[in-house]
């Protein structure tokens, strides 16, 4: 089906006004923190030139022969630095086997020569350059030898890298970060075939693709058991997705939930990012259980070596209504200047999908019709600044989607504008005490609902939801030799503002304003503020052993106002006092004029009327009088709340690693972490949508801040060269316990105003939530062949139902009118394996996935949380061939035994069996 485009305006003085003010903001900033740091410059240049001494330290090595992909990782354990491979064209490439103790310059020699792959020592000791001809061992020239384009290893920070011989081709820094971090890379997003950005998640331990709407192109991940509401944060480079759709009426299910509402077109991103625990550092504050952060491409990977532009194109068909997915995008860079940019363009078309025909579970079929086509285009441009110590980047990401959701025989059409604008500014001099980062950031989006008639109770209405999000961060890294070993320190701010708006428009609304509020309840207008002190250190006090600890202030802040209304019935009595016939009519006129045309037998009995008629008939009363009326009335007073409450918590974490031999690292963390009330849990109000004043929810004026403890063990494990000379292995666990309290959900309510009725509302959970699960990522990489997968074990358990809820003095029924989304399955297993054939040029995988069934809010009869959807076994097969380094056909078959199924954590029935081909071309 093809969606009618719904245009609408989005406010562009306001916008304007906006840029204006992020753009004084970031002179400002800049101003302000660089001209004390370059005051500094003098006096930290001994401190630049002490760690380049470093360098003569001999350390033990123990490598053996590999690709240079795999020597990376194992170098940077075995040396103490953070290495990254930033060119992965120049993976394969075989290195030497070295072995015993050498100084860092003597084990890259070893490691290097004869491959013709020259190095360089910079950055004091902590960055390695290859390739750049000015190597204490030059090769270019020897017989049989290559000089590659030029390799990066960066020590400060491997983050660069997005590609590695991990689980979904996850970078090998991951495996030496002590905490829960995964990351799908662009290759694994390609290959996989997404009809959806939330699609992504399906594979990641830990984490699922959250509630979906059928046709909404949006990602609300799940991450152990928490989504939405801010719970997790979401963020295109840094820019957070903190829209909010509180709740959607008809289809296959009227779900009531906080329902996040992140856009993002991964026809851009380079990779996904999740963190599934906090910390003090930049991007948790106002988070609960971690963040999910999509990194968009840069020019670097556009370009090839020794170029000055590059590009590709994107071209995927398929069947089942998956008509059309298409991008493009370009790079320049200067040929002798730092400045590049990077141009795209993105277009997606999705038609209605058929389910799946095997199999006997329960579906959504009969009443999804019609709800899950799509039409959406997005644009994206960067511009990119490298000026040797200082770094800047300015991003734009513009989105476009029309979508439709309802009942079968009703539907609603959404049209959605998603803007994403970044700008960073990085400095990193030769001093250790430097390595500032900045950012500021503006995310701007409005949602037009076009609300079709509902016979009998609402006329068509037109809905504009705006959430307009800005904000920044301040962050710098500082870098000491102490007695007790090498100490780094991170520290900074970060601070945004949320702004929502709410219009609805109809007929019956302009007659009676007081309508708006049943179709703006789940979308309130309002202000949030957050902001965040951190303070992180790392102190390795023994090779084996690294000891990190931090703080964190968050503070909020909520200001606004709510109306609600409440119903009053009662009876108004008219009583019309009774005025005689007498006092109108003479006897004669009475009974000419009344008397005798009603009754024409008495037309010559006048005398005998006059003596028995008249004087009964001349005292009784004229019409309407003489009566009492009970006229029944119903009124909506109207209640306003003011709201200005603020939050805040020094929330501490800290994380002990060891590192007991060169594969193995075990650790244990500890955080805290605090989640403010959004605007929707703050300011809700209204009612469900319909012609009457919102009566049914109103603002709970005591709500408080959700709070979580969470416990983290877990361990990272590589091998290099196990069974063959370039195989690889690598695995990630965890084992932890969240504890959440006064967790946030809708429930019922009695207000100050209104003592005698019962409100719906956001409410506080008396007692704890736990949530405690184990999980695994792990690959076998032999190059001719894989295998690895992921597992995720979570068991939720919530509080038993209670009489007070957080109002503290109001009791209630303490019943649970329903929770941010449904409760998360306990088992999601995918075991992931393939071959590479001619040269690694053509790769065929397949991928078996098992999930047990979404559980619901409510408890069985033996007391468990109920199952909702029905558990199910699915197989996708994949591939790519590459015909040269310019053209790749991949290609996907998802779901290909056409099994009928509810994916994870979601409202409808997903696509059956469908097969998807993509074309990608670079030029």
């Amino acid at each position: 089906m093809r969606l009618q485009t719904c245009k609408t305006g989005s406010g562009e003085k306001a916008a304007k006004q906006a840029r204006r003010a992020v753009l004084l903001a970031t002179t400002a900033v800049v101003v302000s923190f660089v001209t004390p740091v370059l005051a500094q410059t003098g006096a930290d240049t001994a401190n630049s030139q002490r760690a380049g001494g470093e360098q003569g330290v001999t350390r033990p090595f123990n490598i053996p022969a590999q690709s240079l992909s795999s020597v990376v990782g194992a170098f940077g354990r075995q040396s103490g630095l953070q290495v990254t491979l930033a060119t992965p064209a120049a993976g394969n490439v075989r290195t030497n086997a070295v072995t015993g103790s050498f100084t860092v310059r003597e084990a890259l020699s070893r490691l290097l020569a004869g491959t013709g792959v020259n190095f360089r020592i910079a950055g004091n000791g902590r960055t390695v350059v290859i390739g750049t001809g000015q190597s204490t061992v030059d090769l270019s020239a020897a017989e049989g030898t290559t000089v590659l384009e030029t390799i990066t290893l960066t020590g400060k920070t491997g983050r660069n890298s997005i590609a590695g011989s991990g689980y979904q081709g996850t970078p090998d820094w991951v495996y030496e970060t002590p905490a829960s971090v995964s990351v799908v890379d662009r290759e694994a997003i390609q290959s996989a075939g997404v009809r959806n950005t939330r699609d992504v998640f399906n594979r990641v331990s830990g984490v699922y693709a959250g509630e979906g709407n059928g046709s909404f192109p949006t990602v609300s991940p799940n991450v152990r058991g928490l989504q939405e509401s801010g719970r997790v944060v979401v963020s295109i480079d840094g820019a957070r997705q903190n829209a909010q759709r509180g709740a959607a009426f008809g289809g296959a299910t009227s779900y009531t939930a906080s329902a996040g509402q992140g856009y993002v077109d991964v026809a851009f991103i380079r990779a996904v990012e999740i963190e599934k625990i906090t910390n003090a550092r930049s991007g948790n504050a106002g988070s609960l259980g971690g963040k999910v952060e999509f990194r968009t491409v840069s020019a670097d990977d556009l370009i090839a070596e020794g170029e000055n532009k590059g590009g590709e194109v994107n071209v995927s068909r398929g069947t089942n209504g998956y008509d059309f997915q298409g991008s493009v995008l370009g790079a320049v860079r200067s040929p002798d200047g730092p400045l590049s940019f990077v141009a795209g363009y993105s277009r997606t078309i999705m038609d209605e999908y058929k389910i799946g025909t095997k199999g006997e579970a329960r579906s959504t079929a009969l009443t999804m019709k019609d709800l899950l086509g799509r039409d959406g285009w997005s644009t994206f441009f960067k511009g990119e600044g490298d000026f040797g110590d200082v770094k800047a980047s300015l991003s734009w990401m513009h989105q476009e989607n029309d979508f439709v959701q309802g009942a079968s025989t009703v539907i609603d059409r959404e049209s959605v504008r998603n803007d994403s604008v970044v700008a960073k500014l990085d400095w990193d001099p030769e001093s250790e005490l430097i390595d500032f980062k900045s950012s500021l950031w503006l995310n701007d989006n409005m949602t037009h609902e076009l609300r079709a008639e509902r016979e009998r109770y609402a006329a068509e209405t037109n809905l504009d939801m705006g959430l307009r999000s800005f904000g920044g961060s301040l962050e710098n890294t500082s870098r000491f030799d102490t007695a007790a070993g090498a100490l780094s320190l991170n520290y900074g701010a970060e601070a945004f503002r949320d702004i929502a708006t709410s219009l609805a428009t109809s007929a019956k609304i302009a007659e009676n304003p007081s309508f708006a509020s049943s179709y703006t309840s789940f979308s309130p207008a309002g202000r949030r503020d957050v902001a965040s002190l951190f303070l992180n250190g790392e102190l390795e006090p023994a090779d084996w052993i690294t000891l990190s600890g931090g703080v964190r202030y968050d503070w909020s802040r909520l200001k606004g106002s709510a109306t609600y209304y409440s119903v009053r019935d009662y009876t108004v009595t008219t009583t019309v006092p009774c005025d005689a016939i007498r006092n109108h009519y003479t006897a004669l006129d009475y009974f000419n004029q009344v008397f005798a045309p009603a009754n024409p037998s008495w037309a010559a009995r006048y005398a005998l009327y006059l003596a028995r008629v008249w004087p009964t008939t001349s005292a009784n009363c004229m019409p309407g009088t003489g009566t009492t009326t009970n006229t029944p009335v119903t009124e909506y007073p109207e209640h306003n709340v003011d709201i200005d409450r603020t939050y805040s918590a020094w929330l501490p974490s800290a994380t002990i690693e060891l590192k007991p031999v060169d594969w193995f690292r075990p650790y244990v963390s500890y955080s805290q972490s605090l989640r403010p009330p959004t605007i929707l849990e703050a300011f809700f109000a209204g009612a469900r949508p319909g012609d009457s004043p919102g009566y049914e929810y109103a603002p709970n004026q005591a709500l408080r801040a959700e709070k979580a403890t969470t416990y983290e063990v877990g361990a990272n494990m590589s091998f290099d060269g196990v069974l063959l000379d370039d195989d690889s292995i690598r695995i990630k666990m965890a084992a932890f316990r969240r504890e959440v309290k006064d967790y946030i959900a809708l429930g019922y309510l009695v207000t100050d105003q209104v003592l005698d009725r019962t409100y719906t509302s956001f409410v506080n959970l008396d007692g704890t939530t736990y949530m405690r699960g184990l999980e695994f990522e792990g690959n076998y990489d032999a190059r001719s062949f894989w295998i690895g997968g992921s597992a995720t074990f979570l068991k939720t358990e919530w509080p038993e139902k209670t009489q007070v809820f957080s109002n503290g003095t109001t009791t209630t029924t303490g019943e649970i009118v329903a929770w941010p989304g449904d409760v998360a399955p306990k088992v999601k297993l995918t075991l992931d394996g393939g071959m590479r054939f001619f040269d690694e040029k053509f790769s065929l995988g397949a991928r078996l996935n098992h999930v047990t069934p979404t559980q619901s809010r409510t408890l069985d009869t033996e007391g468990n949380l109920r199952e909702v959807t029905d558990p199910y076994t699915t197989v996708d097969l994949y591939g790519s061939y590459a015909f040269n380094d310019k053209a790749t056909l991949r290609f996907a078959v998802n779901n290909l035994t056409d099994r009928k199924y509810i994916p994870a954590a979601s409202a409808y029935t997903a696509p059956g069996r469908t097969f998807i081909a993509t074309m990608n071309v670079k030029f």
